[in-house]
């Protein structure tokens, strides 16, 4: 079960979508203020603006999901098809991300600072993913040619 390198990888993609629901995503300035924009919400001057409680359930999802499939070691069909569905709900939380940044944008003029280090974590919980997918289905490619030997 923990000891397999895709329980590594997808441990590390849960991970990662945790930090990206806690670590500041893109940082912005209008006038002489800071604007953060975090997956709870924009903040102002550390004062919250507006909620964006959409987007922290989306990356709180996608981090109990890859948890979930770590531990469905003997369905290796359905962790691969539940980490599949991870990735779209990944893919997800960057169009809601970015939904997020156009209504919010032409209203306020904001003018972009810098990018946090969150925005890049879910990017990275993709490819864990991805590796984690290679993984499973090798486990499945040796169980089925042991499975065809025993018979």
């Amino acid at each position: 079960m923990l000891q397999r390198v895709q329980s590594l990888y997808l441990f590390l993609a849960s991970g990662c979508m945790v930090l990206a629901i806690i670590l500041p995503l893109i940082t912005f300035a209008f006038g002489n203020q800071h604007i953060s924009f975090e997956a709870m919400g924009f903040y102002q001057n550390g004062e919250l603006v507006a909620s964006t409680w959409g987007l922290f359930a989306i990356g709180a999802i996608s981090a109990a999901l890859s948890l979930l499939v770590i531990f469905l070691y003997n369905k290796r069909i359905v962790q691969i098809r539940l980490t599949i569905a991870n990735i779209f709900v990944m893919i997800g939380f960057y169009l809601y991300f970015a939904f997020l940044m156009f209504m919010r944008n032409p209203e306020a003029n904001l003018v972009f600072q810098k990018i946090g280090p969150g925005i890049i974590m879910p990017l990275i919980s993709i490819i864990f993913s991805w590796l984690a997918i290679r993984k499973i289905g090798e486990d499945e490619v040796l169980i089925r040619s042991l499975d065809r030997l025993r018979k």
